[in-house]
């Protein structure tokens, strides 16, 4: 308890530090952020998409064989497959998908790309290489939780030394950091629905301290309640929102665009993935900022995410992880790309707030969007809380997430670059976080490894 417990301590102290230097040194900070994206992801940033990659394909083949029915415990599966999925969608992107679906595109077509090749990018940085590393890392820990019996997996595996508390340290960091700008995503839009509809001009400190009540009562419900009644909700909103683009825009064009666009997707995925920009340095600039950038986001997200599958998965086989964390939630990213990156440009929304209020000058689907937001960010609160508990000391989530809030706070307070800067510090922290992922996963099949040797093949159901 007492190294957990330091451990917690470390990591304040060290997200603390950080934003110190931002406040107190913001132009040297994002220099050196800056530096350090260019000069290493941009040159490196493979070390982000091939690992995602190789995992995308060796756990399709391994779901295709018998050992697709490795069950992750002895229970039956704690929740239902539509609530599972719903929990899923709602922690694993939902509040970035409501907000690129309209942006990227646009990005992307802005700068001269045409419509087809806009989306494709689209489906490569929120499909499967996003979602294969949030399964990679789900199916490690429902394994190590639930069949080889390790209480705490993110230290055990790494002998639990200095190292690994080290390592600890880090995820919870990008944790930390990762929650904090959904904070601030979730902020911006919900001060502007309070002004609209209910006249109130108020500060984003404000809303700020509002939505970790909101996330810390739905701690307090337990998450067979207020994560799961949440993301049920989440994901009904979502498909409203999506159905309605749908409708009200472009129907047929966003179908034979899909239709044509999927296949397409599947062929270039491993050129669109492994792209490197061979001699070529304004196509290493553009990875920079675009597929490596979002691939390091996903590795800081990688862990929070993936112990959160883990935990809600206990009872399900690693098949279903495939299908119901990989592809069944890349397919669907695909599709609400299409919808809403169409959606935009056909009407000229600049966002996914103006295509909504072009859509319906009622405001239903605004207020549909506002909700839906606010329930997105909850749930992501609450599960990010919940994650910072396992890996540090019991009985903390509140604490993570008024830390989370804290963070945010102070974020609001700073200017547009530091809002920036701290935008960069996600992808510059993925950095350390790979490589204390890589070290996780080899301590894992090692020990593997070793379970076979002593025990032979153990956990799959004939």
């Amino acid at each position: 308890m007492n190294k957990n417990l330091m451990t917690s301590i470390a990591t304040v102290l060290t997200v603390i530090a950080l934003i110190g230097f931002a406040a107190l040194a913001p132009g040297l900070f994002q220099a050196m952020l800056t530096t350090i994206k260019v000069n290493v992801i941009g040159h490196f940033g493979f070390i982000f998409t091939y690992p995602a990659f190789l995992a995308s394909l060796v756990f399709l083949v391994i779901a295709l064989t018998p050992l697709g029915r490795l069950r992750f415990g002895d229970e039956e599966p704690e929740f239902s497959t539509l609530a599972w999925l719903g929990m899923l969608f709602a922690t694993g992107m939902g509040i970035g998908l409501v907000t690129w679906g309209v942006l990227e595109p646009r990005y992307h077509v802005e700068a001269g790309l045409d419509r087809d090749q806009a989306l494709l990018y689209a489906f490569n940085h929120w499909g499967l290489l996003a979602w294969a590393g949030y399964m990679a890392i789900g199916v490690i820990f429902a394994h190590a939780l639930y069949n080889m019996k390790l209480d705490k997996p993110a230290e055990t595996l790494l002998g639990g030394g200095f190292l690994s508390k080290l390592n600890l340290v880090s995820l919870v960091v990008s944790t930390v950091i990762g929650l904090s700008l959904t904070f601030s995503y979730a902020s911006e839009p919900l001060q502007k629905s309070a002004s609209q509809y209910l006249g109130l001009d108020i500060s984003p400190t404000w809303i700020i301290l509002v939505l970790s009540l909101f996330a810390i009562a739905s701690s307090a419900s337990g998450l067979k309640r207020g994560i799961k009644w949440l993301s049920n909700y989440n994901a009904v909103f979502a498909l409203i929102l999506m159905f309605g683009t749908f409708v009200l825009t472009a129907p047929l064009d966003i179908l034979g665009t899909f239709a044509r666009l999927l296949p397409e997707y599947v062929v270039q995925y491993p050129s669109l993935a492994l792209d490197i920009g061979f001699n070529d340095p304004e196509r290493k600039v553009w990875l920079a900022d675009w597929l490596y950038a979002f691939e390091a986001a996903w590795y800081g997200w990688f862990i929070f995410t993936g112990v959160f599958i883990a935990r809600i998965s206990k009872g399900r086989t690693l098949r279903q992880l495939v299908f119901g964390v990989m592809l069944v939630p890349s397919l669907f990213s695909c599709l609400w790309f299409t919808t809403f990156g169409i959606g935009g440009l056909s009407t000229g929304a600049e966002d996914v707030f103006a295509l909504m209020a072009t859509l319906d000058e009622h405001g239903i689907l605004s207020a549909i969007l506002a909700l839906n937001i606010l329930l997105f960010f909850v749930t992501s609160a609450d599960s990010a809380g919940l994650v910072c508990e396992m890996l540090t000391v019991q009985r903390s989530r509140a604490f993570w997430i008024v830390a989370m809030a804290a963070l945010a706070v102070v974020i609001n307070w700073l200017d547009g670059d530091i809002f920036k800067v701290i935008l960069t510090l996600i992808s510059v922290a993925a950095i350390p976080v790979a490589f204390g992922i890589f070290a996780l996963v080899t301590a894992f099949l090692l020990r593997l490894r070793q379970r076979r040797a002593e025990h032979g093949v153990a956990g799959v159901e004939p």
